[in-house]
């Protein structure tokens, strides 16, 4: 343990003494504040994932409409809840258990067939919040655009979206911090592993090092150990820069404290997701930055790796409910846990899964480090 120690303030004085390191750390939550601020102002919209062919949604319909092709296309693309009663439909539709409520006027099939002034105003309820209903929405939307004649309007009096304040935060924070998160945690790692490890090599103080009596597991874990605080202080950075913007953020959807909408156990695990997400970074980073003989080939070599750590944040985005077992997937598991605590339907049973699956990832790479600081031929090109 000692050995250990030594080696961690060995690094911690490096990095600590080179100003530009520790900018480096510290902008990445400067930057995703000002970028969240940024799209809080001019962000009106979410665009939700289109579902696929052949789907229906299910939908509560009262005064279903006797036009034969207006019927037959609704009920093309809805599955009607029959068991549902007025009363209930508004309530399933907000809490996610039924896609869409369809009103019809009373007088719609007169005002279909021309036989009533006025136009008919159609009512339908929908949660943007919930990837089919808001899909179901513009679909049914659609398909009466085109029956328009005569002309009938829809949701006049008023929008009849049933996403809460919290719902919709939410989803807007499960779109975006994924990706965000990881690239800047990648940012982070990418920029202290490679002086750590092929710099070390490149002016030679690596063998120095390694001829002391210290073990070779106690180097690379006291190396680990030291980057990945390096990365979790960048990774702290861009989370407080997260919870300060979420009000901007989210401003231009909603009112209130957004921040409110999460409990102190959801900041707790986010930041168990980051600190094990870092670990798998930094060892990775590490082991193949063992194999560069300069902090060029390094950096030329983790960049691969850092755009398919970016691209494993961005997939958490277009994945809605997934199974348990890809929770289990290092780096994509902790990504879908985080969309999952934004939207405030993360599991323990998940949470822990992409947690440990991190974690026995970054043990291996530890352990394959401390193999490679064996080898002469990898650590000296001999």
């Amino acid at each position: 343990m000692k050995n250990i120690w030594t080696i961690i303030k060995k690094e911690f004085s490096r990095f600590f003494k080179d100003k530009r390191m520790v900018i480096a750390v510290f902008l990445p939550g400067l930057m995703i504040y000002l970028l969240y601020s940024v799209l809080g102002s001019v962000v009106t919209d979410v665009i939700d994932k289109p579902t696929q062919d052949g789907q229906k949604f299910t939908a509560y319909v009262e005064n279903m409409p006797s036009d034969e092709k207006l019927s037959a296309t609704l009920n093309f693309i809805l599955k009607i809840d029959t068991e549902t009663t007025g009363e209930e439909a508004q309530n399933k539709v907000s809490d996610g258990t039924l896609d869409l409520a369809i009103i019809f006027p009373e007088n719609f099939d007169s005002a279909l067939n021309g036989s009533v002034t006025g136009i008919p105003d159609i009512k339908i309820y929908f949660n943007s919040s919930v990837d089919t209903s808001n899909a179901g929405y513009l679909a049914v939307t659609s398909v009466l655009e085109t029956f328009k004649n005569p002309a009938f309007s829809i949701n006049t009096g008023g929008g009849a979206d049933l996403a809460g304040e919290r719902e919709s935060a939410g989803k807007i924070l499960a779109m975006l911090m994924p990706m965000l998160m990881f690239s800047l945690l990648a940012s982070a790692g990418m920029s202290v592993a490679p002086e750590a490890i092929a710099g070390e090599k490149e002016r030679g103080t690596m063998a120095t090092m390694l001829i002391t009596p210290i073990k070779r597991w106690q180097l690379a874990v006291g190396k680990i150990l030291s980057l990945t605080c390096f990365a979790i202080l960048s990774g702290l950075s861009s989370f407080l820069g997260v919870i300060l913007s979420l009000p901007k953020l989210v401003g231009g959807f909603i009112g209130g404290e957004t921040a409110a909408f999460y409990s102190a156990g959801d900041y707790f695990m986010i930041l168990g997701l980051i600190i094990s997400v870092v670990l798998v970074m930094i060892s990775a980073f590490s082991v193949l930055s063992a194999f560069a003989k300069s902090v060029k080939e390094s950096g030329s070599m983790i960049a691969p790796l850092m755009i398919v750590i970016i691209l494993l944040g961005m997939f958490s985005m277009f994945i809605s409910s997934p199974s348990v077992g890809l929770y289990a997937i290092p780096l994509l598991g902790s990504g879908l846990a985080m969309a999952s605590i934004m939207t405030f339907s993360i599991t323990p049973l998940a949470f822990v899964l992409s947690v440990i699956s991190n974690l026995v990832v970054a043990a291996a790479l530890i352990t394959v480090l401390s193999f490679m600081f064996k080898s002469e031929k990898i650590m000296f090109g001999k």
